[in-house]
């Protein structure tokens, strides 16, 4: 042993400037990256708002068409970055957002996708109106210069099951069928009491939710979904040797998972980082939000048999006040989350900002399908009576001619 290590000491010319070198290749390539994402990418987004008619007839399926569109940019189309030849997925970010009780819809897309997403929101929604504007986090006070006089709250979310278990969709509340069938009070739409509770914000109070998504290229979910499909559909067996073999017996929430897993497989996927805000000014700050939040916001999406999306960690950071008696911790992760936000950071970031973990937590993304991100952002029907949605007159028939196509 003693003679290995003095013979590796003695050629430490070899591999020390070796381990330098290779150090040196992904420290610059990390660099880099950051560099082009900062400059050729974060500095050229549209944020796109949505003014919704007063009648929409479609059902979710025409917002998936639109989020399909995001995938395209996200991961057929890679931007090369040189001489390292790093390779990034182009994010979009798919945002809900309530400003005291008034809701409003936003996309936010790369340049290069904006016109392609207006013209096929145009396409699915007749009478729609798409407006490119301003990007409406400026219009509060930055929280990280004035926490004297504004509170916030934010909420990071994850999947309970694996990534390949769906989440309950529309298709399973059978809003891909009831288009045209039934009348609009009879139809269930999951999103409206998620639509109402946003509506009931006091003045000063706002809620922000975002979901940034960039195409699932790098996540085995796939392999792992037809692996799972395989073994519960293998669980029957020969109950004697000379029986024939005896297929599984699937429970009734059992064949919906697996038709919903099949499903999945069929559509692009996305990984997705998933967070909300609620802020306020201090003297307009209550706790009924909060409740929102940790009292599950997604909860009309979870079913026992499919999956769960569920709050993992907030800004709150301790339970109990002597655990950080002077507020220095807590305070400087909500000037974090806050930031985070407006920036939409989800998956190019430095790896110095985790360093401290204990600190601030390394986010993991879920991936869902067009599908299931379709379920829980789109246009709702007359079914979402909630006055907070400002409905627009339709006066369009169809997109504008000048639209590219």
């Amino acid at each position: 042993m003693d003679e290995v290590l003095n013979f590796v000491l003695n050629i430490w010319f070899i591999w020390i400037p070796l381990i330098l070198g290779i150090a040196f290749f992904w420290v610059s390539k990390i660099h880099l990256g950051g560099k082009f994402i900062e400059n050729k990418i974060n500095s050229k987004y549209k944020m796109l708002e949505i003014n919704i008619p007063r009648n929409v007839d479609k059902s979710p399926e025409a917002m998936e068409m639109v989020i399909d569109i995001l995938w395209h940019l996200g991961g057929g189309a890679l931007m090369n970055l040189k001489p390292l030849h790093h390779s990034v997925l182009i994010p979009s970010s798919l945002e809900i957002v309530s400003i005291e009780g008034s809701v409003y819809f936003f996309i936010r897309t790369h340049v290069q996708l904006a016109d392609l997403v207006k013209s096929t929101i145009y396409s699915q929604y007749p009478g729609v109106e798409v407006n490119e504007v301003d990007d409406y986090t400026r219009y509060v006070p930055d929280y990280i210069k004035n926490e004297d006089t504004w509170d916030i709250y934010g909420a990071m979310f994850k999947l309970a099951k694996e990534d390949f278990i769906p989440i309950k969709t529309y298709v399973d509340y059978g809003l891909d069928k009831n288009v045209g069938t039934l009348e609009e009070e009879q139809k269930i739409d999951p999103i409206s009491p998620f639509l109402e509770f946003l509506g009931t914000l006091k003045k000063g109070q706002q809620i922000w939710i975002q979901f940034i998504v960039r195409a699932d290229f790098f996540n085995p979910w796939r392999k792992d979904a037809k692996e799972y499909i395989k073994e519960i559909m293998g669980r029957g067996g020969p109950v004697a040797d000379d029986e024939p073999f005896q297929t599984a017996k699937l429970t009734h929430g059992e064949q919906d998972m697996v038709k919903g897993i099949e499903r999945s497989l069929s559509k692009h996927a996305f990984e997705v980082v998933t967070r909300g805000l609620y802020l306020a000014p201090k003297e307009n700050f209550e706790k009924g939000p909060i409740g929102f939040f940790k009292n599950n916001i997604f909860k009309t999406y979870n079913s026992n048999y499919f999956n769960a999306i569920f709050r993992d960690w907030d800004s709150t950071l301790v339970d109990w006040k002597y655990q950080e008696p002077l507020g220095f911790r807590t305070s400087a992760y909500k000037r974090r989350f806050f930031n985070d936000y407006i920036e939409r950071s989800a998956f190019y970031e430095p790896f110095w900002k985790y360093i401290n973990f204990h600190w601030y937590k390394r986010r993991k993304p879920m991936v869902l399908t067009s599908e299931e991100l379709a379920t829980l952002f789109h246009i709702p029907g007359r079914v979402t009576t909630t006055s907070s949605i400002d409905r627009i007159d339709a006066t369009k028939s169809e997109p504008p001619s000048n639209l590219p196509i």
